[in-house]
């Protein structure tokens, strides 16, 4: 529907400023509320694919080091989340969000801080690797009042394995011909699999709480 939303065409048209670009959507994805259509896993995945590649669209971005490419989306992958829990933490010091926090919106935060107290940490890693999930995490870890350290640890864990995870499968995998034909199947498939650990354990869940009422 947007195709300046194409990863192909975000890489192609950027020449050798691809890699600047992409590190900014990364961090706008989680940094910013506004940043959640942002095409964040394909885009990394693909830039992995096309770092070093022998023939590419964008000779700058064939001739940057793998290392470079990880080290730059894992730093901006931390640091976006990292804006995003602040702004939540910022949040509370709002008077008027601590007037609906202690109002209307009082069962809601306790939710919210119920759900990162049980299942924090293990919910901030796999987030990261949500698409549209991870945008909203860290700012509902912050106004939950998320330990700042343990969000750090946790923040810290998930960039670094999808800040060099993804790149790293984009660049071993397009090797492979019949994976460059058809990167956007691969790339449902990796959504898929992020989110299919969510959803069994959502199922199981529902499934525990109607064994009592049954």
């Amino acid at each position: 529907m947007f195709p300046w939303l194409d990863p192909h065409v975000i890489l192609a048209a950027t020449g050798p400023w691809a890699l600047v670009v992409c590190a900014v959507i990364v961090f706008a994805e989680t940094g910013l509320l506004i940043g959640f259509f942002l095409p964040g896993d394909s885009l990394v995945f693909l830039l992995g694919m096309l770092t070093g590649a022998a023939q590419s669209q964008n000779e700058a971005l064939s001739a940057l080091p793998l290392w470079l490419v990880c080290l730059v989306i894992a730093v901006m992958a931390f640091a976006g989340d990292q804006t995003g829990y602040s702004i939540g933490r910022l949040s509370l010091r709002s008077e008027r969000i601590a007037r609906s926090v202690q109002g209307r919106l009082a069962p809601h935060s306790a939710k919210a801080s119920h759900f990162f107290a049980r299942f924090g940490g293990p919910a901030i890693l796999l987030a990261r690797f949500i698409p549209i999930i991870r945008t909203f995490v860290p700012f509902a870890a912050g106004v939950a009042g998320y330990g700042r350290t343990r969000f750090l640890f946790w923040n810290g864990v998930g960039a670094l394995i999808w800040g060099i995870g993804l790149p790293v499968a984009g660049h071993l995998l397009g090797g492979i011909p019949w994976i460059a034909d058809h990167v956007d199947v691969i790339l449902v498939l990796i959504v898929v699999l992020s989110v299919l650990p969510v959803a069994i354990r959502l199922a199981v869940g529902w499934l525990q709480s109607r064994r009592p009422a049954a």
